[in-house]
């Protein structure tokens, strides 16, 4: 029993692995900080999560794992609903027609890229929430936001590389 066990609980548990780190991730971006400068300033950690992961395991990683993290972010944000869903889908889109670029560079190139692309993706979700409200909103927060992101990328990045290297075996999926 326990060997039948293994053999088709593991390998889908090592499936969902991506989806399960990136929900994580994204939670402890929600986390309540007692700052008053963070309170409504928040990182777009489901970014850096969707860009690891198809990057580096877009077979376990594909669009409907975007799109549930995409309702996750929906359900524990406070912004407008689709927003994050309509980013993490631009954010798939710009990276699945670069991906090739990225393949076997080094980290700061892909630390570059994350940069681009994020950049990219937070300007449209901005556009679309400014034209939503008919009135730009203010700029600063969404720089502050980005140079938040791209600064833990790094170690986002780190924690989820750990998670593929020891969780995440090959022969059995």
């Amino acid at each position: 029993m326990n060997e039948e066990f293994n053999e088709n609980v593991v390998p889908l548990f090592q499936k969902s692995l991506p989806l399960i780190s990136s929900i994580v991730v994204l939670l402890l971006a929600y986390l309540p900080i007692n700052m008053a400068l963070f309170n409504n300033m928040r990182p777009d950690l489901g970014l850096a999560c969707i860009y690891f992961w198809v990057l580096h395991r877009p077979d376990l990683f594909n669009l409907a794992s975007i799109v549930v993290l995409g309702f996750v972010d929906m359900v524990i944000s406070s912004a407008l609903p689709g927003a994050g869903l309509l980013a993490y889908l631009t954010m798939y889109l710009l990276l699945y027609n670069t991906q090739k670029f990225f393949n076997a560079k080094p980290f700061v190139v892909i630390w570059y890229g994350f940069m681009a692309l994020s950049l990219i993706t937070m300007l449209v979700k901005w556009l679309v929430v400014s034209i939503y409200y008919s009135s730009f909103l203010p700029l600063s927060v969404l720089i502050f936001t980005y140079l938040i992101g791209v600064a833990l990328y790094p170690l986002i990045s780190i924690v989820l590389a750990f998670v593929q290297n020891q969780f995440i075996q090959d022969e059995g999926l």
